[in-house]
């Protein structure tokens, strides 16, 4: 999820152009550590989300391991790794410009807002950042289901535009909005939230101490996966069917989430939970230490 805007800008950062630059790098930096920390759970959650090959996360870690080795567990990285820059980029500005637009009129900018207002700012960077992260969800959940026929991210990416056009990238991409919206509305809205709650009595949230930070972060993430996880099964799920229109399972999210529910129950829209929950702490924590360690470099 990932790759989140970690505070207001402070009043000393005057230059709009700069504090974005600074928080598209920084928040990059702390985006592909998170990944490379959380992607093996992830991989282990799209599987076991799609498919019904494996009793638990224990049993598709191991199997994963035994049938490909360590880096089985890291297939489609390269998908999340490549478009960090192009999601946070997209991702940070739309949250500032929400931020902005659901500002009351005339308040200064160095002014906190409700917490609700940070909801509705979330679901607005959901709503943009759906344009870049679709595609590049779709690719990595291709190449974390469908790895046998594909040879890395490029040759999957290729394939599948000369296939179906840039169209095809697309697939999935109205589950993934009726992801985004609500899930970084909680992520935002969380993350502001707890920060208000750690910061001692008199202490500004800007200053709060850095494991408060991660620990906010932590909270953040269990806010973003814990509120619609469902949505993220059905978006996983048509993500991971085939490309081809004549070989495809599901038709659409109604269909996708009739067909979970008669094929597993209440429980398929849970399958991967345990994982993406168990990822979510220390992935958006060391997103969170990638991010801080960025800023504070380019700020000294």
């Amino acid at each position: 999820m990932s790759q989140r805007e970690l505070s207001d800008p402070s009043p000393d950062e005057t230059n709009p152009i700069i504090t974005a630059l600074k928080d598209i790098t920084a928040g990059s930096v702390g985006g592909v550590f998170q990944s490379l920390v959380g992607h093996p759970f992830d991989t282990v959650k799209v599987r076991l989300q799609t498919t019904s090959q494996y009793s638990g996360m224990i049993n598709c870690f191991s199997t994963t391991i035994k049938e490909e080795g360590i880096f089985g567990l890291y297939k489609g990285v390269q998908s999340p790794l490549l478009g960090l820059a192009a999601l946070n980029a997209v991702l940070f500005m739309s949250y500032g410009q929400g931020k902005e637009i659901v500002r009351p009129k005339g308040e200064s900018l160095e002014k906190r807002l409700t917490v609700p207002r940070y909801f509705l700012a979330g679901g607005i960077a959901g709503f943009f950042s759906a344009f870049v992260e679709g595609p590049f969800d779709f690719l990595k959940c291709q190449l974390q289901v469908r790895y046998k026929e594909f040879n890395g991210f490029f040759d999957c990416a290729g394939k599948i535009i000369r296939g179906y056009g840039l169209k095809g990238l697309f697939q999935g991409f109205g589950a993934t909005q009726l992801r985004n919206i609500p899930c970084n509305a909680f992520y935002f809205g969380g993350y502001e939230w707890s920060k208000n709650l750690l910061a001692s009595p008199g202490q500004r949230v800007e200053d709060l101490e850095f494991w408060k930070l991660l620990a906010a972060g932590g909270f953040a993430g269990i806010s973003y996966w814990g509120f619609a996880y469902p949505l993220d099964v059905v978006k996983s799920t048509i993500q991971a069917d085939s490309a081809n229109p004549q070989h495809k399972k599901y038709k659409g999210i109604i269909d996708t989430t009739r067909t979970i529910y008669k094929e597993k129950g209440v429980q398929g829209f849970f399958k991967g939970y345990t994982p993406c929950i168990v990822r979510s702490v220390p992935a958006n924590a060391v997103c969170f230490f990638g991010y801080e360690i960025a800023k504070n470099f380019m700020n000294r």
